[in-house]
Order: C-alpha cells, then sequence, then structure tokens
C-alpha cells in the first residue's frame, strides 16, 4: 500500500482510491488530471493505474518516449518491457546511454540516479539479463540488489535456483536496509507488525530447534497412517481423533527429519492419517475421500475438454516445434526397469512396481523407531535485547525499531540457509533447518511446500503428497507448486485422486501452467498419452518459461516414440533453466535409445553435476556403463548410490545385474534378495535370478524361478520371461548377456 502525503487533494483521491482496490476510478480521476496538466507526475499516476490493472500494454504505450525524465517513470516503463518481453528496451531504460558498459559503472550510474529505488530497479536489471541468457549479469545484479535493499527475498532466491551458494548472513542484515523503512514506518506500527512473531535469532550462527505447543509424542507417531491406507482401525487409541479436520489442525502434524539420526519421520494427522474427506463427525474416513473424489472425478474429461486458455483453444495435434523461449524435476528422475534385459535399448516402461520406493511394513516399522527419538526440542531463541525491550506490553511505542528490524534479517537469514540447501538438492538438511522454524512460519504456505518439494526430490512421494495435500486443503484456489503434486499422485498411481485435484485446479484457475500440468498428468496416468501431450502444450502456451510444462511434454512425446518432438522440448527446458536437471536426463535417455552411448553418458553426468545425490540418475549411469562393457565403473557408481539411498529398488537391481555380468553370481544373489523383501511382487527379480541360477547350472531353481516371474506377469508385458524358458531347452550353456 503506498503512503503517500500529497498536498493536491485530487492526487491524494487517486493513490487513496488506488490503495483501497477502486482501481477504475483511479485511472477515471487519473485521465482527467493527466489532460488537465500533462506533467511528469500525473503521467505516473496514470501509468501505474493502468499497470495496477493490468493493462501494461497501454501503461507501455504511455510512458513510451516521454519516460526519462523522472527515474520511477523509467522504472515504471522498465518494468512493463519485462512483461511485454521487450528485454532490450528495458535494458536501455535502465542503464541508459553510456560509453562505460562495465558492471560496476551500470551499478554505480542506477544507485545515483535512482537512490532509494536502486534496490528495485537493479533487481528488475538482473532478471532481464536472466531473461536473455547472461547469467554472470544476472547473478551480479542480484548480489548489488541485495546489498542494496535486503528486504528483497525474491533476489536472494534468484541466486540460489541459479545454483549460486552466497552466505544469506552477509545480506541479511540490520545495517544493510535502506533509510525509508526507519523514516517512514512508526515504531509502533512495527510493533504491530511483529507482536505476536517468534524468530529465530542465532548469536553464533548456531540455530536451536523450536518445540511447539502440543507437538506430537512417539506415542502419536506409533499410530500414524500412510495417506494411501485403508481406513485406520486403532482411531480408538489416538486421542484426537475425533478432532475437527481445519487448516490449522491439519498444518500441525507434519513431515520432519530427526536433527540427530537424519530418520525423515511423517507426523501423523490427528484425524488417523486420511487426510482427504471428513465423516459426518468431523473425523477423516478414506469412504469420504472415494466418494468426494470420484465424483469430481466424472465431469473432469467434459471440463477440459470445452474449457480455453484465455479465450484461446489449446495446442491440439502434434507438436513439431515447441514456443521458443521452462525443480526442477519432471516426474523426478524415472526410475522404471528397461524391459527384458536391464541394458537392453528397448522401449522402458514408465511406470514399474520395481520404481517405488518399497515402502513395505518393515520399513514403516524402521519410521516409527525413528520417530520415537524424533521431536522438536528447546525453545526458540529471541535475542536478550529482544526480550528486555518486549517486558512491558503496555508500552509498544517504546520498542526499538532496529531490535524488531535485526529479528527480521534474522529470520530472512535462516530461511536463506535452508532455501540454499533445498536449491543444491541436499534436501535432509533443508528439512532439518526447516524443522527449526517456529511454529507459525513453519505451518505456512510457503514453508511446507518447500518441505514438500525437498520429500519430492528425495523420492519419498507419499510424505510429499501429504505435505502438497494440507496445503491444498488450507489453500483450495493456489495453484503454484501444485505441479508436483500431481506428479507425486502420478508416481503413486493414485488417479482418483489425480483427477480430484485437476478438477478442483481447473475451477480455481484455467490460466496457470500448472493446472493444466495437472490435467496432463491425469490423462497420462490414464494411458491417454496423445491427450496428455495437449495439455501440456496448453500448459506453456500459457507460460512459455515454464520449464517443467516442457519436460512433461517431452516425457509423453518420449513415450509415444517422437523422439525429435521430445528432444526439442527438452531443449527448450535447459534453455530456460540451465540447471533443470530432468531435462538433461531425458535427453541423456533419447541418446541411450538411439544407442548413442557417449552422448547419453555425458548428458547422465551433466544431470548429475546438478542433483549430486540422485540415485536414480546414478542407476541410469550405470546402465550406461554397462552397455559399453564397463561394467567395473557402473558397479562402482552403484555403491555409491546405494550410500546415498540404501533401499533403493532400481539401484540394488542394477547392481545385481552388474555383478552377473561380472559372473559374481553369488553376490548378484544376495543383493536379489534384500530386493525381494523390499518389493516382493516384481517379476524382474525372479527372472533374473533365474537367470543366474541357470548360469550356476541350477535347472530345477531356475525354473522355479522363472515360473513365479510368469506367475506375476500372466498378461505378458514381459515377454522376455517365456522367451527364456524357451531357450532353457534349446541351450545348457547360456551366457550373462542371452536374453
Amino acid at each position: 500500500m503506498v503512503c503517500c502525503k500529497e498536498k493536491d487533494p485530487a492526487k491524494a483521491a487517486v493513490w487513496h482510491a488506488l490503495n483501497y482496490y477502486a482501481f477504475e476510478d483511479a485511472s477515471f480521476l487519473a485521465e482527467r488530471l493527466y489532460l488537465e496538466n500533462k506533467g511528469c507526475e500525473t503521467l505516473y499516476l496514470l501509468a501505474t493505474c493502468y499497470y495496477r490493472q493490468d493493462r501494461v500494454s497501454e501503461a507501455y504505450d504511455l510512458l513510451k518516449g516521454t519516460h526519462s525524465s523522472i527515474p520511477k517513470c523509467r522504472l515504471l516503463f522498465a518494468q512493463c518491457c519485462l512483461r511485454l518481453n521487450k528485454l532490450y528496451e528495458g535494458e536501455q531504460t535502465l542503464i541508459g546511454i553510456s560509453s562505460d558498459n562495465t558492471l560496476n559503472s551500470i551499478e554505480n550510474n542506477i544507485t545515483t540516479e535512482f537512490q532509494e529505488l536502486s534496490g528495485i530497479c537493479l533487481k528488475v536489471l538482473a532478471t532481464i539479463y536472466r531473461r536473455c541468457h547472461r547469467l554472470e549479469h544476472a547473478v551480479f545484479f542480484y548480489r548489488c540488489s541485495l546489498k542494496r535493499n535486503p528486504y528483497l527475498w525474491t533476489s536472494y532466491a534468484n541466486l540460489c535456483t541459479a545454483g549460486e551458494k552466497d552466505n544469506p548472513d552477509e545480506y541479511f542484515k540490520a545495517t544493510n536496509c535502506p533509510s525509508f523503512v526507519n523514516s517512514t514506518s512508526s515504531p509502533s506500527a512495527l510493533n504491530e507488525i511483529t507482536n505476536d512473531m517468534n524468530v529465530v535469532i542465532a548469536s553464533d550462527k548456531t540455530y536451536t530447534s523450536y518445540t511447539p505447543k502440543g507437538s506430537f509424542t512417539a506415542q502419536a507417531l506409533a499410530h500414524s497412517t500412510p495417506i494411501s491406507s485403508t481406513p485406520a482401525t486403532n482411531n480408538a487409541n489416538n486421542q484426537n481423533a475425533n478432532a475437527p479436520c481445519t487448516p490449522e489442525v491439519i498444518r500441525e502434524s507434519q513431515h520432519y527429519v530427526d536433527i540427530e539420526t537424519d530418520a525423515v519421520v511423517a507426523t501423523p494427522p490427528l484425524a488417523g492419517g486420511v487426510l482427504l474427506g471428513t465423516s459426518g463427525g468431523g473425523a477423516l474416513t478414506e469412504g469420504a475421500v472415494v466418494v468426494s473424489a470420484a465424483h469430481r472425478a466424472v465431469s473432469l474429461r467434459k471440463q477440459v475438454s470445452c474449457s480455453g486458455v484465455g479465450g484461446g483453444g489449446h495446442g491440439g495435434g502434434k507438436r513439431n516445434t515447441a514456443p521458443y523461449p521452462t525443480a526442477s524435476s519432471f516426474r523426478s528422475v524415472p526410475t522404471h526397469l528397461y524391459n527384458g534385459d536391464p541394458f537392453s535399448t528397448s522401449k522402458v516402461r514408465r511406470s514399474s512396481r520395481l520404481m517405488s520406493n518399497g515402502r513395505n511394513t518393515k520399513s514403516k516399522e524402521n519410521d516409527r523407531k525413528a520417530g520415537n527419538k524424533s521431536q522438536r526440542t528447546g525453545p526458540s531463541i529471541i535475542s536478550e535485547a529482544f526480550k528486555k525491550s518486549a517486558k512491558d506490553k503496555s508500552s509498544l511505542g517504546k520498542r526499538n525499531p532496529s531490535i524488531i528490524i535485526n529479528s527480521i534479517m534474522s529470520l530472512f537469514a535462516h530461511f536463506g540457509h535452508a532455501y540454499q540447501a533445498l536449491c543444491q538438492y541436499e534436501c535432509r538438511k533443508a528439512l532439518q533447518l526447516f524443522n527449526k522454524l517456529p511454529k507459525n512460519h513453519y505451518s505456512s504456505s510457503w514453508v511446507l511446500l518447500q518441505c514438500a518439494r525437498a520429500f519430492y526430490e528425495m523420492t519419498e512421494y507419499t510424505q510429499a503428497a501429504r505435505l502438497y495435500q494440507s496445503v491444498h486443503q488450507g489453500e483450495t484456489s493456489r495453484c503454484s507448486n501444485l505441479a508436483y503434486y500431481s506428479t507425486c499422485l502420478w508416481y503413486t498411481q493414485r488417479e482418483i485422486e489425480l483427477s480430484a485435484l485437476a478438477q478442483e485446479m481447473l475451477e480455481a484457475n484455467k490460466n496457470s501452467p500448472e493446472t493444466w500440468c495437472a490435467v496432463g498428468n491425469c490423462f497420462s496416468l490414464q494411458k491417454e498419452h496423445e491427450t496428455a501431450i495437449k495439455f501440456f502444450e496448453r500448459s506453456v502456451l500459457v507460460d512459455p518459461q515454464f520449464a517443467y510444462g516442457y519436460t512433461l511434454l517431452g516425457h509423453e512425446y518420449s513415450y509415444i516414440d517422437e523422439l525429435d518432438d521430445a528432444m526439442n522440448c527438452y531443449r527448450h527446458a535447459v534453455r530456460i533453466d540451465p540447471r533443470h536437471y530432468n531435462a538433461w536426463y531425458g535427453i541423456g535417455q533419447i541418446y541411450f535409445r538411439q544407442e548413442k552411448h557417449e552422448l547419453a553418458l555425458c548428458h547422465f553426468r551433466k544431470a548429475q553435476s546438478i542433483n549430486h545425490s540422485n540415485a536414480a540418475i546414478m542407476a541410469h549411469i550405470a546402465v550406461v556403463l554397462n552397455a559399453m562393457k564397463r561394467h567395473k565403473e557402473a558397479l562402482k557408481i552403484l555403491t555409491k548410490a546405494l550410500e546415498y539411498h540404501p533401499k533403493h529398488p532400481l539401484c540394488k537391481f542394477h547392481k545385481a545385474s552388474t555383478l552377473f555380468c561380472l559372473e559374481k553370481c553369488d553376490k548378484a544373489l544376495e543383493e536379489l534378495d534384500d530386493l525381494e523383501s523390499i518389493t516382493p511382487t516384481e517379476s524382474l527379480i525372479y527372472f533374473l535370478k533365474g537367470k543366474i541360477h541357470r548360469k550356476m547350472g541350477n535347472a530345477h531353481l531356475a525354473m522355479m524361478h522363472f515360473s513365479w516371474a510368469m506367475d506375476l506377469d500372466p498378461q505378458g508385458s514381459n515377454n522376455h520371461i517365456k522367451e527364456a524358458i524357451d531357450k532353457h531347452y534349446q541351450s545348457d550353456d547360456v551366457g550373462p548377456e542371452a536374453t
């Protein structure tokens, strides 16, 4: 809200209308003033009215050629250029015409000309350079904007997403805050804003965790129920089983990571573990989920078939050329197995039981044991000076504003450390830091979405879906960041929930690219890939800078063997976001299918350099190395992957396959026995066991495992199993690469 002290009553009336959202009245009055006196101030006032009404083109036309007289008009014109993708014109507006165009010279000129607006101007200029893919310039000016105005959080967030590792403590300091904060805000106003804010202040950069009221104990954890499970039968043991389902209640039951043991713990929801739907008595039941979700799913196809985007039709048909211009991460990296031999180049099966994390009963018990040790301990730290100033609550006006600013900056620094860890894909560290936030900040939508993203990157899709769902239930109109929620549901094969989510997002906002990604994922899960492609195309038409939409579109093209179109989409994604590791992976996957192993390995390694701890990427690097007969290197990288994720099923399967190729049959059988306890219904495990026993000369054991594999795959999707059995009778001397 603009707080100005206009002497002109007419201008004051315009600002009053703008501040209280009467935009049409403000525009009408501003037009009259501008026509009466065509000066810089009335020009800026009218252009501001147009911009706030989202009439950006009109504001651009009004300011073009007449904006150079005062700095705030230049800034507004640059904002219009950025919105209209006129990047060169926006750059020239901010930097001006100068013979010295070095970065330091541009910074000094902007600081001199724009003064208190310099922080925002530098941020706009950095965004222009980022859109132009001049990343070195963008990083420099984002840093400059933070030094001028540390309240510009998105500047630091953009530094993190660019892969930079700047220390947030260097930027978020009260001494860096611009003077307009202290000069225009009264102490009482600042105290009212932060009266109830519990911030984390670290005296020596050491963060201490916070214990919210009513936090869950180990006993409560023992009664947790996964979101996709059947209706709980132990609600009688849960004291909160009949608690009402409100957004506040849901957000108190979240996931966190044990700081000492690194164990990921899912705190149970108060109503017994199911976060979807409510029964008549207020307790959550799965029956309500199925009925409600199924009801919403009925009209999804009808609604998406007749809905448009901004008045235009969808991009139907094949996509031969993608719009030129963006986790990040396409359905994370798909952890499927290859049909037949794990080293074959035949068409892959995207959804496989083996791609899941195999969280069986034993792993759940381990989680509960870890949960017994994991509780938030210790109060949040508040500076002694802040405590001293807060003792007399009746004299808020006497509280020193600088102390409050220090508290806010310390909170920003804590957010900076956590967000940087997430952008570096150090997900457990990020969860630990978010877990140390005060309860009121930890339960905010932004923090919960970041925690959900961390679980997503760790391939803990059920955990991530819990958090995404709690945010969606609290804010049903929110669409941002929910594309990953739809991908979690895609991975966990929850068709009804995904259909309901797509329906709700369509009702909330049809102009969001994430909405159309959710719809596309819904049809992709139903194996209607041509329809899914149309909706993924619509997502990138809505926002040509949405890299994730291009990546999902590339996956669908890849599935139907349109490799040229898929490659085009992946390249658009990495052009928009060079750190979009899933698009690099997609390019590598295409090269692998074309048997261009060196190029595939190069792109897989590029993806690994961005997300160094992703076990699925390492598994696919091992697949390529095995195809190149470099089995020892493959075994080494698979061993490293299992250090990050000891129970990762794909890595364990490929490690067993690699050991088999190295003729270490006993060790291969040990790996497969361990994998069988994780995913006991995967036919490929028994198929590989049969091959190993046949190699060892155990004909009866080989036939037994081949039979079990066929029993688990009666539809014949793995035809190589029957072929292997037939070959068993044709030859008793078959090498590891057979079948």
